[in-house]
């Protein structure tokens, strides 16, 4: 300043405005010493100086102090100060502090002081860590109510970021009775996105795991739903389960499941590790998700296992799939409800099991799977039940796959999980690919972070669910959810399953209780007001 030019070296008297004596002091000393005494009562004004005449040197003895010694009530300010100064490092410290501890720093006087754009960015991050979704609607509201004037208007833009599908229907009551929904402009969009609870829940369904004591292999007979997903810290999650019913005797495992009319249809599969027919199923099973009550209905026309399911025009189609260990089918059957009844349709090209199938704009699609002889086919077809099936491009990664999922992500169909033929045997196929029927053509999608060899898996609001399952190169099962988000562009870890069940079946059943009246709760919410 004196030696560079500029004005004040012109000036015989030159003024330091904003500046406290103590700083001056605090300053002057550390040139002399090296060091600074540092409190909470002096770092803000000290750091502020020291950042306006970028002294770097004290100015990191201040960050370090900030960095080491945060805590719930001053993180929050440390993140503000941080971001004003660009102050990158201690920026991402204080951010990870208030993501780990949100629900006790949202509590504390000094979140009310984080900027809009600030908290916007903070509710949108996957490592938030709650016990509840519910703390961050409750963490928006106190921040909105701590100047509602000024920031009332920003309400619906922030509950956009709550992510309202984790919440329980008591946790939406309270947020329905919430009256300052009912004071900002945009209330009517701010009570939509919180009316958004979901319908559907995903749910488990038989599967087979090994016991406590790891001395055999238990078929399961139960029905999990997942009531709700737990954030915690970092990337930790963790799902809370319910059982919903139990399957009717017998158990069974590696049969597949279809939700037709909003009920669940449950379909062949096995009861145990036996031999031949005796341990496949014809039994034909439907569960009134409502009433929760269960009706065994025609059995099929043909046992078997490793096969595939699916809904097309009110019906349920079976593909192919397993007679025994050795002999693969590829027969096709289907269930007409309205007559109460299975008719066999045009049979496949190729006998085989363990592949996949999925519907995508009123047409058939199975891919891949293994043939009588154990090889894994890469192929892909389209199937009508009257003409039978029609080739498509094969898949393009690796000798073939089974064992594997098939899900519709838009006007594709993405294929996940499985393993592949190696030399010699087999060994887990982690790299997915997807398929465009428009151009009949395969290409890249992001790696399955862990293996899913038969897997259950589906859809639900553009979203795919690869759950459960086994390795082929380790023959341990698997208790990981895992979801593929297209705004986030990965897969994401969810949490576990109850057990680490395989040969499962999955799929979003419609909510056994009662439905929110969203009306009623609004009416209540405008006479309480």
């Amino acid at each position: 300043m004196l030696c560079g030019g500029l004005r004040e070296s012109r000036e015989d008297v030159v003024w330091l405005r904003g500046i406290s004596g103590w700083v001056l002091e605090s300053i002057l000393h550390f040139f002399y010493t090296g060091r600074l005494w540092l409190d909470w009562s002096r770092i803000w004004e000290l750091t502020t100086a020291l950042l306006q005449f970028q002294l770097e040197g004290a100015l990191s003895l201040c960050t370090d102090f900030l960095r080491e010694r945060m805590d719930e009530g001053s993180c929050a300010d440390v993140l503000v100060l941080a971001e004003t100064h660009g102050l990158v490092q201690l920026g991402q410290a204080a951010e990870e502090y208030v993501l780990t501890h949100f629900q006790k720093v949202s509590a504390e006087e000094s979140f009310r002081a984080v900027p809009l754009v600030l908290l916007s960015r903070l509710l949108q991050k996957d490592s938030l860590c709650v016990e509840s979704e519910m703390e961050v609607f409750r963490a928006v509201v106190s921040w909105v109510e701590d100047q509602p004037e000024d920031r009332l208007p920003s309400l619906p833009d922030l509950l956009r970021h709550v992510r309202t599908p984790l919440l329980s229907r008591s946790e939406l009551q309270e947020a329905l009775h919430c009256p300052l929904l009912h004071r900002s402009p945009g209330a009517r969009g701010a009570v939509e996105t919180v009316q958004h609870l979901p319908v559907q829940v995903l749910a488990l369904v038989g599967g087979d795991t090994v016991d406590d004591d790891f001395m055999k292999r238990v078929p399961s007979r139960t029905v999990w739903s997942a009531q709700r997903f737990h954030r915690g810290p970092g990337l930790i999650r963790a799902i809370e389960w319910k059982c919903v019913t139990n399957i009717p005797e017998p158990a069974r495992f590696r049969h597949c499941v279809c939700l037709l009319n909003s009920k669940l249809y449950v379909l062949g599969g096995r009861k145990y590790y036996g031999s031949l027919d005796l341990a496949l199923q014809y039994i034909f099973l439907r569960f009134d998700v409502l009433q929760k009550k269960w009706e065994e209905l025609p059995d099929m026309l043909r046992q078997r296992d490793y096969f595939s399911a699916v809904c097309l025009g009110g019906r349920i189609y079976v593909l192919g799939g397993s007679w025994d260990y050795s002999q693969c089918l590829n027969e096709v059957e289907s269930y007409r409800p309205e007559e109460n009844s299975w008719r066999m349709d045009h049979p496949l090209d190729t006998a085989v099991c363990g592949h996949a199938a999925a519907v995508l704009e009123g047409q058939i699609y199975i891919s891949g799977g293994c043939d009588s002889h154990h090889r894994c086919l890469p192929i892909m077809c389209g199937y009508d039940p009257v003409r039978g099936c029609f080739p498509r491009a094969p898949m393009s990664v690796g000798a073939g796959r089974a064992g594997h999922a098939m899900l519709v992500l838009g006007s594709r169909l993405v294929v996940t999980g499985g393993l592949q033929p190696l030399c010699p045997g087999f060994g887990d196929q982690l790299l997915c690919e997807v398929y465009d029927p428009q151009s009949d053509s395969w290409s890249s999608f992001p790696a399955l972070p862990r293996p899913h060899l038969s897997p259950g898996a589906t859809v639900h609001d553009g979203r795919l669910y690869v759950v459960g399952g086994s390795s082929a190169d380790t023959a341990r099962d698997s208790k990981w959810v895992h979801c593929y988000d297209p705004k986030k562009g990965c897969w994401e870890n969810l949490g576990a399953m109850p057990f680490p069940y395989t040969d499962l079946a999955v799929c979003f059943l419609p909510s056994p209780d009662p439905p929110v009246k969203i009306n009623s709760f609004l009416n209540e919410s405008f006479s309480t007001k």
